[in-house]
């Protein structure tokens, strides 16, 4: 399985084309891996992108525990599987085009930002990252907090 490290920027271009990091470009055929998935996220205004065996691996993991036939569990996982798409990464320029109704819905118009999450990776628009990323004193009182 693809593990993705790092934060890259890379600029959007007038045809919406982006230039996928070359480190996880690499990552993903090192695994054999081409495609992707990329999702909405559920609570942060970024996009969550999966090799397909992750995202298969977590699509299964929620429908086990959803009911479709209860109207409410169906109308959630209806707009859920709505805001997803499916990129590969061109080998050779390495770039990807993200729908632009996905990047509307993270505001991403100039600059993305690609962050290695370990089995996946979040995109944002890159503004809206950089305002975002914790002080080191507010890392410090995270880790206290959550592991001291």
């Amino acid at each position: 399985m693809a593990l993705f490290i790092g934060t890259y920027k890379s600029r959007i271009d007038a045809k919406g084309r982006i230039v996928f990091p070359a480190a996880f470009k690499n990552e993903l055929f090192l695994h054999s891996e081409k495609r992707l998935v990329i999702q909405k996220d559920f609570y942060q205004k970024c996009l969550s992108m999966y090799t397909v065996e992750a995202w298969t691996a977590l699509v299964n993991q929620m429908k086990n525990k959803l009911n479709l036939l209860n109207r409410e569990q169906s109308e959630f996982w209806r707009t859920f599987m709505n805001n997803r798409a499916e990129v590969t990464p061109d080998e050779i320029s390495g770039r990807i085009i993200v729908p632009r109704r996905l990047l509307d819905m993270i505001e991403a118009n100039v600059e993305v930002a690609f962050i290695g999450f370990d089995d996946h990776i979040e995109i944002w628009s890159a503004p809206k990252f950089d305002a975002l990323v914790m002080s080191e004193d507010e890392i410090s009182e995270a880790a206290q907090k959550y592991f001291g």
